[in-house]
């Protein structure tokens, strides 16, 4: 009972936070993920980044408040060790050092000698990034069903909006009840690296760490936050016997190379009039990554004006680690001062 009562403080202060600081609107707006790195700016608690040996993150409270967050791992790893240090200042604890095994293990540890503050800082963590209302805002988006969330690759697609790692995912999917534990142990058995394969395959990209976005039309209006490394598979349905053809020019403009270009025939025999898929593989051109807002048009090239058929806007942010120093936002604000 009082460990049930620990994560419900905790999922309660997280709710708390999400009113405050209106994600729900944000997210309406594009943002496909809580940004928890506005919400520590918003409460005035630096943030630097380390990298860090032996631990992910730690929470300082004497004598004054802050965070610490390695800079040796991924975006997501990052996001979630800072919700759980956030988690940590909300509910009012001690500093705290945090490694791994106590990111990874204290929500679903039952073991009575568990610390009971992690438990509470890593559940807010949970509540924070994957709240019900944002995995329900995806799966409309996407037109996604419960049997759908049985799919690893429809699975990783949605931790990857969320900002979320894959595991983390699958837990917060059975919390909301939207799949039940056999699924999730049956999802945490397929490695990632299988789930990105069967994406962009027969490419093959430098290292396997990297994320692959599956991007299509039900992406448009999004906000896309990644690495430095990540891939972007674009898969559009195109129109060239009508003379339509998608222009992927504003990719180079934000940092974008593009790797792989095909078309294949729809295989759907509904489709006529010559309509295929075309599928383009980018990834960042340099090691800085890529960012800025994308504008992708379906036109006939030879016609200077006029409506696209389709067309897509994104804004993309893969420059993902965060580098050792302070938080950038924090960062820019004592320079201004300065």
């Amino acid at each position: 009972m009082a460990r049930r009562s620990d994560i419900l403080n905790a999922v309660y202060e997280a709710d708390r936070l999400h009113k405050q600081f209106d994600t729900k609107a944000r997210v309406e707006a594009g943002e496909g993920r809580i940004d928890v790195f506005r919400m520590l700016v918003m409460r005035d608690i630096p943030v630097i980044f380390r990298p860090l040996r032996k631990l992910l993150g730690a929470f300082i409270n004497d004598p004054d408040k802050g965070v610490i967050v390695t800079s040796q791992r991924p975006l997501r790893v990052q996001r979630f060790t800072a919700a759980h240090e956030l988690g940590h200042e909300a509910l009012g604890h001690e500093g705290s050092l945090d490694d791994e095994e106590v990111l990874t293990r204290a929500l679903f540890e039952t073991e009575k000698n568990y610390d009971p503050r992690e438990i509470q800082a890593n559940a807010f963590a949970s509540r924070l990034l994957t709240p019900d209302w944002l995995i329900v805002q995806h799966m409309k988006r996407q037109d996604w069903t419960r049997e759908s969330l049985r799919d690893p690759g429809v699975v990783y697609q949605l931790s990857l909006r969320m900002g979320s790692s894959y595991s983390a995912t699958c837990y917060a999917l059975e919390g909301s009840k939207a799949i039940d534990r056999r699924t999730r142990k049956n999802l945490l058995k397929v490695e990632r690296r299988t789930i990105k394969q069967s994406l962009v395959r027969p490419y093959e990209p430098k290292t396997w760490h990297s994320d692959v976005w599956l991007v299509t039309d039900r992406d448009n209006g999004t906000i896309l936050e990644g690495s430095r490394s990540d891939l972007v598979m674009l898969r559009f349905e195109e129109h060239p016997s009508s003379g339509y053809l998608w222009q992927f020019g504003d990719l180079a403009d934000a940092g974008l190379a593009i790797r792989e270009d095909g078309r294949a025939a729809a295989s759907n025999e509904q489709h006529i009039g010559g309509i295929v898929f075309r599928t383009v593989i980018a990834e960042p051109q340099d090691d800085g990554g890529a960012s800025g807002h994308v504008s992708l048009r379906e036109v006939r090239p030879w016609q200077a004006t006029g409506e696209p058929l389709q067309s897509l806007e994104l804004d993309i942010n893969f420059s993902g680690p965060l580098s050792p120093g302070l938080l950038p936002e924090q960062r820019e604000a004592l320079l201004q001062v300065a």
